[in-house]
């Protein structure tokens, strides 16, 4: 079997030496490895050994498969849920928190997301170092936990402790399940980024159906424990399927940030910050324009964008495996702005069936961005630095974002940049546009 051939240069053999320059080889027979060997240390190019935890083959088979399925499953109740949260902060505006403004209800949901991912680099930190299985067992109790104290809590400041241990806990649960994908996945990297995030939107999907449903059928208790349930189910799951496959053992201090330090991942984290702010500014104008072509209930416009970024995430994640992240990247950007231009500032405002469309595409576009990005993150890192580079990343993001979704919900920013930017491009005799259209013409 000559995959249990190593090949050893004869010079290194004290009874042999080569007899010409073309360095022949000699042929020993490696050692087949015992199911139960203990695990194999390795030395890096940095200051750090690497573990290797597990031998079997990247990109196939029931280790790197299963744990794709795992990632998946811890992604469906915690990015998913972050998505129709929304829906808790009507409710209880109409029952338990009616007394106080939308503006007090609105900091337990933005804590909640802001924790999620602020977070995010100090457990990335630890899972490279630790592993999965020492973050995703006490992160799974207390995310649930936290949702087993929203279906009995009734005042403001308990849904506040809930949903900030909930996120606290989501950080480590989402950090896990982007960064143990690099463990297993090389060549099909972007098809598995794809599938993984894609379980943020169908969670999306998932929940957005279920608590409207469950708000309008049974009373908040029973409601909120069939959502406690659904969030254990999931959990479970991930728990059982997620290992890793390498680790680090850090000799120097374990909280090491030297990703800072390379500007291919400065830049680069600004950028996904930009793609962000882009998703938040789509959150934010939809229910304003479904209120001007008179949609009445926003929930299935927001269903759309979440079908579209579900679709946005496993088909340009496809892609990136066959031309690479970066320019798939490029490409999805293109999409997402001609969506803006040509479809949504020019006729976004006219019909509700053109507002259907234009949610799709969005989601279609900014969904590829959640997928593309953790894999061009996947690129610049080893596997065993996976955790603290996706982190890292999505905690400045997160930083950055969330004071900008503050901003863009208020509604005054995002109205007039749009309206401004909209007359602007639309008047014939403006600058932009004699700027733009004869090099458009031209080609």
């Amino acid at each position: 079997d000559l995959t249990d051939l190593t090949y050893v240069p004869l010079s290194r053999l004290p009874s042999l030496r080569p007899v010409s320059h073309s360095s022949p080889v000699a042929i020993t027979r490696r050692p087949t490895l015992p199911q139960t060997q203990q695990p194999s240390t390795v030395h890096h190019a940095s200051n750090d050994q690497v573990k290797v935890l597990s031998r079997e083959p990247v990109d196939g088979g029931w280790g790197a498969w299963s744990v794709l399925v795992g990632s998946t499953a811890f992604m469906i109740p915690t990015f998913g849920l972050m998505t129709t949260v929304g829906i808790f902060q009507v409710y209880w505006k109409e029952n338990q928190l009616a007394p106080w403004s939308n503006t007090d209800i609105s900091w337990i949901i933005s804590i909640f997301g802001f924790l999620s991912v602020l977070l995010c680099g100090p457990f990335g930190i630890l899972f490279d170092t630790f592993g999965p299985r020492w973050l995703v067992t006490p992160a799974t109790i207390v995310y649930s936990a936290a949702f087993l104290g929203v279906a009995f809590s009734s005042q403001y400041w308990q849904f506040m402790v809930c949903f900030c241990a909930a996120g606290i806990s989501a950080a480590a649960l989402t950090t896990t399940a982007l960064a143990v994908i690099n463990h297993w996945f090389d060549d099909k990297k972007g098809l598995a980024m794809g599938i993984c995030t894609m379980g943020g939107g169908l969670g999306g999907v998932i929940f957005s159906v279920v608590l409207r449903f469950t708000t309008k059928n049974f009373e908040w208790t029973t409601a909120s424990l069939i959502h406690f349930a659904i969030i254990c189910a999931f959990l479970s799951l991930g728990c059982a399927l997620t290992r890793p496959r390498v680790l680090k053992a850090r000799k120097g201090k374990m909280w090491d940030f030297a990703c800072f330090r390379r500007w291919k991942f400065v830049l680069f984290t600004f950028s996904v910050c930009g793609f962000e702010l882009v998703l938040f500014v789509a959150w934010g104008l939809l229910p304003t324009y479904a209120r001007i072509v008179k949609l009445g209930d926003v929930f299935y416009l927001i269903l759309v964008f979440s079908v579209g970024s579900s679709f946005g995430r496993i088909v340009p994640g496809y892609f990136t495996d066959k031309i690479g992240p970066f320019n798939v990247t490029i490409l999805m950007t293109i999409f997402t702005e001609a969506t803006m231009l040509v479809l949504w500032l020019a006729f976004g405002d006219t019909s509700a069936p053109t507002l259907y469309a234009v949610a799709f595409c969005l989601g279609f576009g900014t969904g590829s961005f959640v997928s593309t990005a953790a894999t061009c993150l996947g690129r610049l890192c080893d596997p065993q630095d996976s955790g603290t580079y996706i982190g890292c990343c999505y905690a400045v993001t997160g930083s950055l974002g969330y004071p900008g979704e503050a901003l863009f919900q208020r509604g005054w920013l995002t109205t007039a940049l749009t309206i401004w930017f909209k007359e602007r491009l639309m008047q014939p005799s403006s600058k932009m546009t004699c700027r733009i259209g004869p090099k458009v013409a031209g080609r």
